[in-house]
């Protein structure tokens, strides 16, 4: 009776943890304000204890795709753009004294990004040195003498030096380990490509759902305004200039542009918070998290949150198929497992991208619930929250556990903490169930069948054009 219990409160402890649910606005704080940059949250080190596995079972293979780790903005105009208008408004006298404060601080972070944009900031160096070495202290049997590591990245930079920053620490513990790495446009085909749903995402359903939502979710940006500008018509009217860009290029001549009259209220609004949610990727000293007040964080987050799921899920928006786009990874997982379990002598196999694979490769895979799908927009936060699922440096590990009798079962981590997907929990032979770990001929029959699903979907579609 007490064994049944616990099982019974352990079970319902795996199904609350598999459900995320958002902060609410009135519980946002200055220990958990991070979080609200959504996909830009910093990645922090897990504080939570393995579950052991069953008696006789031990670790020999280790699957892993991870996010590159924090890193400047993309684009020049996510800086310049916030910085052009404050500073005009400085020349023209009519920013507040907590305007100053701001230009000041954005003008610092545009300095400081000069020649960097999307590059790896040193937190997303560190970031995965500590991810490979948490690797390493919890399957030391892996990374030993009889071990051997193949890392691929896709041919982004910042992505490569996130490889090369786990790899640093497997020199650095283990230099006579057999490593092996690449970063080429084939291994790029199933670590970034997405086949088979651009017209699923760019579907004109999909277009008008965002639209209706952030309609519905409106930003405020007036109290803002008030408090950085003394006359806000000057941004409610403003001149916003935008280069004109000639083809071909002309290396000499005269930059030119075109001047426009517009409310750039919004503009701003959206540009300070892309900065003031990246701000946790840089340890310069300073932060933007001051400019918006709670509520606003937290409004601008749900059209984050909004967004990746849009683009990511499994969204009647998108005909429930866009997460299918990242099949090609979900074979090399399941190819590549199948061949360390026939013995090729891999023991750990590293993959490194980015977050538009990651979000919806964990919804194909059905990890924590994110593959669910959701007619009621308003309820989307219910149990997709991005920070929850895909940030800076974000990870999924499928580590591998074999007993004497051959038997192979597996363990799901996110973000290194243990999650669990739609099959039951591993039992032994008297019937004693594991949270946590999983017959792997059970999740491979699993995830074959989402596969040969998905290609006879694309063979009818292809009939039916």
């Amino acid at each position: 009776m007490i064994k049944r219990i616990f099982m019974s409160l352990t079970l319902l402890l795996c199904a609350a943890i598999s459900r995320a649910e958002i902060i609410p606005a009135s519980e946002i704080n200055s220990s958990n304000i991070d979080k609200f940059g959504g996909s830009m949250y910093e990645y922090l080190d897990p504080h939570t204890k393995l579950t052991p596995p069953p008696k006789g079972f031990k670790p020999f293979y280790l699957s892993h795709y991870g996010r590159h780790g924090s890193r400047y903005l993309l684009e020049t105009p996510q800086y310049e753009r916030p910085y052009t208008i404050l500073k005009d408004a400085y020349d023209k006298g009519v920013l507040t004294d907590f305007g100053k404060t701001v230009l000041d601080r954005v003008e610092m972070m545009m300095k400081d990004a000069s020649g960097r944009l999307g590059d790896l900031t040193t937190k997303g160096m560190e970031q995965h040195k500590g991810i490979t070495r948490r690797m390493m202290q919890n399957y030391p049997m892996l990374f030993d003498k009889n071990g051997s590591v193949f890392a691929r990245a896709t041919t982004s930079h910042r992505v490569i030096v996130s490889m090369l920053s786990g790899l640093s620490e497997i020199y650095r513990l283990h230099p006579n380990l057999k490593v092996r790495y690449d970063a080429s446009n084939r291994e790029a085909a199933y670590l970034n490509t997405e086949e088979g749903v651009s017209s699923y995402k760019n579907s004109s359903e999909k277009n008008e759902g965002q639209k209706k939502f952030y309609e519905a979710n409106p930003i405020h940006p007036e109290r803002l305004m008030m408090a950085l500008f003394k006359d806000t018509t000057f941004v409610t009217r403003y001149e916003m200039k935008t280069e004109i860009r000639r083809f071909p290029p002309q290396p000499n001549a005269p930059r030119e542009y075109s001047v426009r009259v517009m409310d750039a209220s919004s503009t701003l609004y959206n540009g300070l918070y892309d900065l003031a949610a990246n701000m946790q990727s840089h340890d310069i000293g300073f932060n933007l998290n001051d400019v918006f007040t709670y509520d606003e964080w937290y409004t601008s987050f749900t059209h984050n949150n909004y967004y990746w799921y849009s683009v990511s899920a499994f969204s009647p928006l998108t005909g429930n198929v866009v997460p299918y786009g990242h099949s090609n990874l979900l074979a090399n997982f399941l190819d590549c497992a199948d061949e360390a379990i026939a013995g090729n002598g891999v023991t750990v196999d590293l993959r490194y991208g980015h977050d538009t694979t990651l979000f919806p490769f964990l919804c194909l895979l059905g990890i924590n619930d994110c593959e669910w799908s959701v007619d009621d927009f308003s309820r989307i936060a219910d149990k997709w929250v991005d920070y929850d699922i895909v940030h800076m440096g974000s990870n999924l590990q499928m580590v591998f556990y074999r007993n004497k009798a051959g038997k192979v079962i597996v363990k799901f981590l996110l973000n290194e903490e243990e999650a669990v997907i739609d099959i039951d929990f591993y039992r032994d032979e008297k019937g004693k169930e594991y949270p946590y770990y999983y017959d792997w001929n059970e999740v491979e029959s699993y995830y074959r069948a989402k596969l040969d699903w998905w290609k006879k979907f694309q063979e009818e579609k292809a009939k039916a054009d």
